[in-house]
């Protein structure tokens, strides 16, 4: 599979500033507002809560949430999602996301809001789906939800 221009960058520099295009990443990341900086995936494994970016069999970068491993590979869903994805490998990982921007301030991994947040959003995706979709409801102007209805 060719590299794109993102994964040739990083590979050369070791980081990248990226800025989310999509939903999934929500309510953490904004579509087209916020950024993520982004280092080189080092190879070592990821951890639970870990923010990667990787490549899908068919070409599409994604950056979703590591929750978990299993026997197939990790684990990952979108903040805006209920809908697990398995079987993502190591190969797979183009880079990992060391913080964020939001509204230009930095938010690094160890902040203890944003710690907070991710472990209590990512604890029950049953609950998440509700909150979801009584966000959707106070917004219902702003496409937010991309997957709320498969809980």
């Amino acid at each position: 599979m060719e590299h794109t221009l993102i994964e040739q960058y990083i590979q050369e520099t070791g980081e990248y500033i990226a800025i989310p295009v999509g939903t999934s990443m929500y309510p953490m990341l904004r579509n087209r507002r916020d950024s993520v900086y982004l280092v080189r995936y080092d190879g070592q494994g990821l951890k639970k809560y870990d923010l990667p970016v990787y490549k899908r069999a068919n070409g599409q970068q994604v950056m979703h949430r590591c929750l978990g491993k299993d026997e197939n590979g990790y684990i990952m869903c979108g903040d805006n999602q209920t809908v697990l994805e398995h079987g993502i490998k190591d190969e797979q990982i183009i880079a990992v996301a060391k913080g964020f921007y939001r509204d230009e301030k930095y938010i690094p991994n160890e902040n203890k809001l944003y710690r907070l947040y991710y472990r209590l959003w990512s604890a029950n995706l049953r609950l998440r789906g509700y909150a979801l979709m009584i966000i959707h409801k106070i917004n219902p102007h702003q496409k937010i939800l991309d997957n709320y209805k498969n809980i």
